[in-house]
């Protein structure tokens, strides 16, 4: 699978409602208490999404968000597999993680993440990066002996 070069490796994405806010109010911090207003499940979500995982579970998981983008990109070869995308917002070049889960990626990969990614932002991590990251974790967990 061929990446231009060019092409971002990382995105951070920013929801439309709040680029929204943003230009259609003098006061957007007084419509922001309607968004930012957190239920229990949503802020469940977040704990979860904040705790940090293990390596098999990263792999699981790293494995079923490249199966998703490869059969996104199964889809592109006609027109209603590309309006199933649109409307699923799957992307068959970039993989959509929260900063926890692309901080844990990086680290797989080897590159320096101290304090440059928010674990709380959403990411758009391309494909190509994913997948060195799970050949990684294959390769470190068939090299590493089973404990009993």
């Amino acid at each position: 699978m061929p990446v231009d070069d060019a092409e971002s490796m990382i995105r951070e994405v920013r929801p439309w409602y709040k680029r929204w806010i943003g230009t259609r109010s003098i006061y957007p911090e007084r419509h922001m208490r309607f968004i930012n207003a957190a239920s229990t499940l949503s802020e469940f979500e977040t704990r979860m999404t904040l705790a940090p995982r293990a390596q098999e579970e990263l792999a699981a998981f790293l494995d079923v968000r490249l199966r998703i983008a490869e059969r996104a990109r199964a889809r592109t070869s006609s027109a209603a597999g590309r309006l199933f995308n649109i409307l699923s917002r799957e992307n068959p070049d970039y993989v959509r993680l929260t900063g926890s889960e692309l901080k844990d990626v990086l680290q797989i990969i080897g590159s320096e993440v101290d304090d440059i990614v928010d674990p709380r932002a959403v990411f758009d991590l391309r494909v190509d990066v994913i997948g060195e990251a799970l050949a990684t974790l294959q390769t470190y967990a068939s090299s590493t002996p089973v404990q009993s």
